[in-house]
């Protein structure tokens, strides 16, 4: 097995925990804006008839999910019909255009499944992504017809993390309804019964945002505030500056996806978070979880 993908920390820790060689891939971008990926092998025939896994991750921050995506599309077709690679795995740990999982006014697309068809027409045979933002489809496996899809959890690399902080009689909250289920798990990774989620309401005009709170108990216990991601960071924001007048100890505000565009860290940092941990889906030199270990287990358990 050969993944093909930026010799970084990630990919390195992801081939040694699975036995695979790897294979280093330039990103480049052209002045117009045109993308020429190219992986690096030494000979033509270097990755025929091998099973590669193409691992490739957004930068933070400046996220543009569009080149991202077309990088990966080039790859894909790349290895399939230059390359001769036999079975191609995809790697993709914030799954690009998950948000639009349904048709929400008349005329828009379904963003979601027409990603994922593009994915297995280049030649992706499984696709693995990380808590993937579908909250009005069955599951990411249903958005293939032909592929594999894989939805890993990205909650348990944060959990090891407030382990390890010795929190004082946490309180766990979602900052929405759609949250709550993740709030559930981590409090179970931590222990505890006590988790809640605030409500959001959203504009689908304006995408403005209305957090309803609702009072809890944190007087002197430390909040942990919980989501998949965290774009603008305003729902973040709204339910950290709640937690924080109620009187927490400390709050933390931890998430899967660092997308963090503008200004978004110092909003949360701002509303009074002590600290930030997210997980290291997309390239942000600020992230203190990993999910190297669950896509691991789930590769070598397929």
């Amino acid at each position: 097995m050969i993944i093909v993908g930026p010799a970084d920390d990630f990919n390195r820790d992801l081939a040694s925990k699975i036995g695979a060689s790897l294979v280093d891939m330039q990103r480049r971008v052209f002045p117009d804006g045109e993308l020429c990926p190219r992986i690096k092998i030494k000979e033509e025939d270097q990755l025929k008839g091998e099973e590669v896994i193409l691992s490739l991750r957004m930068p933070s921050k400046s996220c543009n999910p569009n080149s991202y995506l077309i990088e990966v599309l080039l790859t894909i077709r790349n290895l399939r019909e230059h390359m001769g690679a036999s079975n191609i795995q995809v790697i993709m740990p914030y799954f690009p255009y998950a948000r639009q999982d349904n048709i929400f006014r008349p005329g828009e697309p379904l963003s979601a499944k027409y990603v994922a068809n593009l994915l297995e027409e280049a030649g992706a045979e499984r696709v693995y992504a990380v808590t993937v933002h579908l909250h009005r489809v069955g599951s990411f496996p249903g958005l293939f017809q032909k592929a594999q899809g894989v939805n890993v959890s990205g909650f348990p690399s944060l959990a090891q993390v407030l382990k390890r902080m010795d929190l004082v009689n946490p309180y766990i909250i979602a900052p929405d309804e759609e949250a709550l289920v993740w709030a559930k798990e981590v409090a179970e990774y931590l222990g505890t019964d006590d988790y809640t989620a605030f409500i959001k309401e959203r504009d689908v005009e304006t995408g403005e945002i209305k957090t309803t709170i609702k009072e809890i108990d944190v007087k002197g216990r430390d909040a942990v505030v919980i989501d998949d991601i965290v774009s603008t960071g305003g729902t973040m924001a709204n339910a950290v500056r709640a937690v924080k007048e109620m009187g927490a100890r400390k709050v933390y505000s931890a998430f899967v996806h660092p997308v963090l565009v503008g200004n978004a860290l110092d909003r949360i940092i701002g509303a009074g978070a002590n600290e930030i941990i997210a997980a290291d889906t997309l390239i942000w030199e600020g992230s203190k979880a990993s999910v190297v270990d669950q896509l691991a287990e789930e590769i070598k358990g397929k």
